[in-house]
């Protein structure tokens, strides 16, 4: 019987997927975002996937699991567009607020509740989760995570955890998303540049402490692992440039 908490009514999760076999770690990833299903469905959350390419094989097994799988006829352009449609159709299954969260962080689902109680009580508008440690990533991404808050909270002026990549806020603050264009690459971005616009704008964004701890086997997967090394390093490269580009942007055109 699902385990049903007292918010799980209210919740939307939105991701996306594309699992390739010839790619590394694929059964991995595969299994971890089955296991993110499953725990989502016995909490009692709608889970909304956008999926790009992956086996019809696979998002059966999705679906089983209680999914709502939505299949991209013609696959996105990018990262971000993929995203937002995932997006749009969690906006669409009629829950007050939306989550946003990558499907193999399967541990976090228990989480997520921490994040939506301030939301429902009126405190904020969108939060953005805080991991109490970062011991259980691989080393060269702690540190690559951690240079990208300092950034951030040089450039915003805000101390938010927002390297960890989920996102929680109200359904109608999803505009902030589903709105951006994709100017500085939409890949991570995606999901960074809407924070900086909500910010700017004054709304309600705040930080919530969670316990999540990173899988074990993924972790083992990704250390000393030379492609992911610079996978971590395109992403910092990405995000700082888009950051400190579209902060400069904001205050100018707020200057004119």
């Amino acid at each position: 019987m699902a385990r049903i908490n007292s918010l799980s009514d209210k919740v939307a999760i939105a991701t996306s997927t594309l699992y390739n076999p010839d790619w590394e770690s694929y059964g991995l990833r595969a299994e971890l975002a089955k296991k993110t299903i499953i725990n989502a469905k016995n909490i009692g959350y709608e889970i909304s996937i956008v999926d790009g390419g992956s086996s019809d094989e696979l998002l059966k097994e999705f679906e089983r699991y209680g999914a709502k799988v939505i299949v991209e006829l013609q696959r996105s352009d990018t990262m971000g567009a993929q995203r937002r449609n995932a997006i749009e159709y969690a906006c669409n299954l009629g829950r007050d607020v939306i989550v946003w969260m990558e499907p193999e962080k399967e541990t976090y689902v228990s989480e997520i509740e921490k994040t939506v109680t301030p939301i429902i009580e009126g405190s904020a508008e969108m939060v953005i989760p805080r991991r109490k440690s970062l011991e259980s990533y691989p080393v060269f991404q702690q540190h690559f995570e951690q240079m990208g808050n300092i950034f951030w909270k040089d450039v915003t002026g805000t101390d938010l955890d927002v390297w960890f990549g989920p996102r929680t806020w109200k359904k109608e603050m999803s505009r902030y998303f589903l709105d951006y264009k994709g100017e500085y690459g939409d890949k991570w971005d995606s999901i960074f540049v809407p924070v900086v616009n909500a910010i700017f704008d004054g709304r309600k964004v705040i930080s919530v402490d969670v316990d999540y701890i990173h899988p074990k086997k993924q972790t083992e997967a990704e250390e000393h692992n030379i492609k992911f090394y610079m996978k971590r390093v395109e992403q910092l490269d990405n995000l700082t440039n888009a950051l400190y580009k579209h902060w400069k942007k904001l205050n100018l055109q707020k200057e004119q």
